[in-house]
């Protein structure tokens, strides 16, 4: 299999999808329900399809963690850095946990019966009406556009990141015995059965790419 070939390809899909994203989002902290719901269905599937594709790129080039060597001194504050310009979070190299919390199933009438008096005052709470077209909130979606964008201009550089983690969670696993992979186990964030947006098919191949360079690790040397 050409890896680089395979990465390269999904990496560019991404960053059209991602492009196309910020377009429809116009930069704004607020966007239309029906424009930020439709943003995220292509979103977390994309997501889903990045992390995968940073597993194998660290598998592939086989970047392991580095010890950081601190070199001190005073570090030099550059005019307009940090202090002016927001700083886009990083990019979430693991999935989600699913929960496990079983739900309540009864969803009809109460068992107890519902008993009133004439003198009781009822107080009905107006029905609040969701309109697709009212302006909703969308600074945390814009966020993590942002830190997918950030993050898919350099792939290499995330895969060092994940190495560091996963080097820190094999310390973690060494002393209660407990391990987080990067890929939760089961279908991934944003999986649809019948999904037939370019992203779903994305985010299946990065998955299935990033199964077989675990399962099977491609000897590049």
């Amino acid at each position: 299999m050409d890896w680089t070939l395979a990465i390269d390809r999904h990496r560019d899909a991404l960053v059209r999808m991602v492009a196309a994203l910020l377009v429809m989002a116009g930069g704004g902290e607020a966007m239309p329900r029906h424009v930020r719901t439709g943003i995220w269905r292509v979103l977390r599937p994309a997501e889903a399809a990045f992390r995968r594709l940073v597993v194998v790129v660290k598998v592939v080039l086989k970047i392991e963690a580095r010890t950081r060597v601190s070199r001190g001194g005073p570090v030099p504050v550059i005019a307009g850095d940090s202090q002016d310009v927001p700083r886009v979070p990083a990019f979430a190299l693991f999935d989600a946990r699913k929960s496990f919390k079983p739900r309540s199933a009864w969803r009809g009438r109460k068992p107890q019966p519902n008993i009133r008096f004439f003198d009781d005052v009822q107080v009905f709470e107006p029905v609040v009406v969701v309109s697709p077209d009212d302006a909703v909130s969308a600074a945390q979606l814009m966020r993590r556009l942002q830190a997918l964008q950030v993050a898919l201009g350099d792939v290499p550089k995330q895969a060092r990141r994940l190495a560091r983690w996963e080097a820190k969670r094999e310390v973690g696993r060494a002393q209660t015995g407990k391990y987080i992979a990067p890929i939760r186990p089961g279908k991934p964030p944003g999986h649809r059965d019948r999904g037939r947006h370019p992203v779903d098919f994305v985010l299946k191949d990065c998955h299935a790419l990033a199964l077989y360079a675990l399962h099977d690790p491609p000897d590049t040397g």
